[in-house]
């Protein structure tokens, strides 16, 4: 049930660490109906249970003390509070078994940056919340993909955008209205993204579903909910990497099959002509980053500009999947980097970060994934560039693959083409003009013939 509006709930936080529950805080920014209450100890804990004023309905545990030490906060809590939800957040500073932790009474177990966009999602799921007004933190919010909306329709939900510019988040329309057909180009003409609460996903789908079947649509399940679906399937997958359970050839085969099938329901290997590709390149753009976000784009990018250098299918859906599994070394940050830019990291942090395509493979490979040599290259050559100076080998052009040197275009692109806060994104034409005026001037970033190749066939 979701708490009405003015009401304020307890949150437990559980940790022997201020720098936890400072992370927590930062999370948790502006979402204000959450009173957190940090618990330093178990003894701390068990002694509040007397208070009958405290009464959380979710519990944040530190799980970056390994399993035994998280079991004992999880089975206290438990007994404390039957009735409360628990998350625990874990990191790469010690191994925790996911299986052991849920069995005695964690909901659920999240990585505390990799995971970071879906913790905010999974607390307000577990322990929802109104929220009213133009303070709403753009983590409360998620887009939309327009082409899910339908001008006069009336819509149960309330519709944002937001200002990323003063970090605001203003309401367009309520719950009741419509939105007409002006709104909607104009979201189209300027690459803005349109937004509704998290909280109010279940009726969006419902919207969407009438739209879809008002156009006889066979089957009516929008973008919006596709890309839901398979975010929640890239999540799980990453899960499984992260667990420190052991796990046998028959899982490693089943999380490969997984990643095929997230390909397939993007459709990203589909045959397209060229300005098919460049309009589905550009819907992936402009977004924000955040790790999984990344492991999207990367995959679309990936496959698209595969299919515009004239590769066959095999060759993209390999492409789609190094994209896909890039970034899951970065969970192995020490957890001060795991949210720092690299420009913020300490030499140390900075050496370790730029391990991070060795460990991705290598955690892959861990999970028994059947992983081809080419996906590897893919996944490890990302971060390489033409001169040398790239990592996490140095590698030079003659040195890199096929499949390497088209996964650093895919990565340059990203980069210019996803939102970052305080600078706006490069459009993806821009994008994609400069990456080949930045080749030819042979800085050694990324290989001209790549380059060129995709920007010949990049026609907006």
């Amino acid at each position: 049930m979701t708490t009405t509006l003015g009401k304020t709930v307890d949150v437990l936080i559980g940790s022997p660490r201020d720098s936890f529950y400072e992370t927590v805080k930062v999370v948790l920014k502006g979402y204000y109906p959450y009173k957190l209450q940090p618990f330093k100890s178990v003894d701390t804990l068990l002694e509040q249970t007397s208070n009958s004023e405290f009464k959380p309905i979710l519990a944040l545990i530190d799980g970056q003390d390994g399993t035994q030490a998280t079991n004992e906060w999880v089975q206290s809590t438990k007994m404390s509070y039957p009735e409360c939800h628990i998350i625990v957040l874990h990191s790469a500073a010690a191994p925790l078994d996911f299986n052991i932790v849920k069995k005695n009474g964690a909901d659920e177990v999240m990585h505390l940056n990799f995971d970071r966009e879906f913790i905010s999602d999974m607390i307000l799921q577990l322990a929802p919340i109104d929220m009213e007004g133009d303070q709403i933190p753009i983590t409360a919010l998620t887009p939309v993909d327009l082409r899910d909306i339908e001008a006069g329709v009336s819509i149960n939900f309330d519709v944002y955008a937001h200002l990323h510019a003063n970090h605001r988040s203003v309401v367009l329309r309520k719950a009741g209205d419509c939105i007409d057909a002006r709104h909607i180009e104009k979201f189209h003409t300027m690459k803005q993204q349109m937004y509704i609460k998290k909280t109010q996903l279940k009726q969006f789908f419902e919207y969407a579903r009438t739209v879809m079947s008002m156009r006889d649509i066979p089957f009516p399940i929008s973008m919006t909910e596709k890309f839901h679906r398979s975010k929640k399937a890239i999540y799980e997958i990453m899960t499984q990497f992260l667990n420190g359970a052991s796990t046998d050839y028959q899982e490693g085969k089943l999380i490969y099959e997984k990643c095929k099938a997230i390909i397939a329901d993007f459709e990203l290997t589909k045959d397209l002509a060229p300005n098919e590709l460049v309009d589905e390149i550009c819907r992936f753009s402009g977004n924000l980053r955040t790790y999984y976000h990344d492991c999207i784009c990367m995959s679309a990018y990936g496959a698209y500009f595969a299919q515009l250098l004239g590769w066959p299918a095999e060759k993209r859906e390999a492409a789609a999947i190094a994209g896909l599994l890039h970034n899951i070394g970065l969970s192995q940050l020490p957890p001060a980097a795991g949210d720092k830019m690299p420009k913020e990291m300490t030499a140390e942090e900075l050496a370790e970060y730029h391990k991070y395509p060795d460990r991705s493979v290598v955690m892959v490979k861990s999970k028994k994934v059947p992983l081809d040599q080419i996906i590897a290259e893919g996944i490890g050559q990302h971060r390489e560039n033409m001169r040398g100076s790239g990592f996490p080998k140095k590698l030079t052009g003659p040195d890199i693959s096929e499949i390497g040197k088209l996964m650093m275009v895919a990565y340059h692109f990203h980069e210019m083409t996803a939102l970052h806060d305080n600078r706006a994104a490069a459009t993806p034409a821009q994008a994609v003009t400069l990456l080949r005026d930045n080749a030819m001037t042979g800085n050694g970033d990324i290989d001209l013939i790549t380059a060129t190749a995709i920007f010949k066939k990049f026609k907006p």
